[in-house]
């Protein structure tokens, strides 16, 4: 489910490409509308990245359901642990047959940076927002679509993304639905070090 926003993210901030290699492995079968909609009312976290060995993620999702095949996610990424800088990201995408698209709009994203868990005061975030919309500018307008395979080995789901209606495999993901109650932690996107912080 980071779909859009990771992308974005991806292409303002240069982003390790996600996993290609293991979504040619995906199998044949990808999930209907129908079941699409039944792990979007499940309410689980979508987990994208993880890791075992902590019970950590890249980056979290929250779904809700909403009227006329909408549907309103809200993404967490923490960037840095030094200092403690995470984005809440809220936007809403659409149910499309059997997968979730959005016309990415940088104004439609609902963004927040966090400086140690509160609101960063205007004058850090406002730097960070603008080099992030400049550094979008050239998605303005573009359509992307994610579509899912269940992994029947692990239940993990395997999402391929289109842009423009072309395949962009190197924004392919792979999510771990978890339980709310869960203690999940979030790694640095941009530090090769160990620590995470819980959700």
């Amino acid at each position: 489910m980071r779909f859009w926003t990771l992308f974005a993210l991806a292409a303002a901030m240069a982003l390790p490409a996600a996993l290609p290699a293991r979504a040619a492995q995906a199998p044949d079968h990808p999930l209907t509308r129908d079941a699409l909609l039944a792990v979007l009312k499940s309410d689980q976290v979508w987990c994208s990245g993880w890791r075992d060995n902590d019970q950590s993620c890249e980056d979290i999702a929250f779904i809700d359901m909403l009227p006329d095949d909408k549907v309103r996610q809200i993404s967490r990424y923490r960037m840095s642990a030094d200092p403690n800088l995470e984005m809440v990201v809220r936007e809403t995408v659409n149910i499309e047959g059997d997968e979730l698209c959005s016309t990415f709009r940088f104004g439609d994203l609902d963004i927040i940076v966090l400086m140690d868990d509160q609101p960063a005061p205007v004058e850090q975030a406002a730097p960070i927002l603008a080099i992030l919309a400049q550094s979008m500018a050239h998605l303005e307008g573009k359509k992307s679509c994610e579509g899912y395979v269940r992994d029947e080995a692990t239940g993990d789901l395997k999402a391929h993304v289109t842009l423009d209606g072309e395949a962009a495999p190197e924004f392919d993901s792979i999510y771990r639905l978890i339980k709310p109650d869960t203690r999940i932690l979030l790694r640095p996107m941009f530090q090769n070090e160990p620590e995470s912080t819980p959700v």
